[in-house]
């Protein structure tokens, strides 16, 4: 499973949680964190996005050499 998808399942049980609740306090705060899951989520699947797929690591690229790890 992806990080990002996680991240919104999260979201999602907060915003479950925070159906149930009847205390404000408690359901500001379940909300609050119910954003802040999902604004990771969207700065995940923008940075997804914006670079391709790249490893830096020095062990990866010894074993792989840069040639291969650029191509793909």
């Amino acid at each position: 499973m992806r990080v990002e998808d996680e991240y919104r399942r999260y979201a999602a049980a907060s915003l479950k949680l925070a159906s149930k609740q009847s205390d404000n306090a408690d359901k500001s705060h379940l909300l609050v964190m119910a954003e802040a899951w999902l604004d990771l989520a969207d700065r995940i699947a923008q940075r997804v996005r914006q670079r391709p797929y790249s490893v830096d690591h020095p062990l990866v690229e010894r074993v792989l050499g840069r040639d291969r790890l650029n191509a793909e």
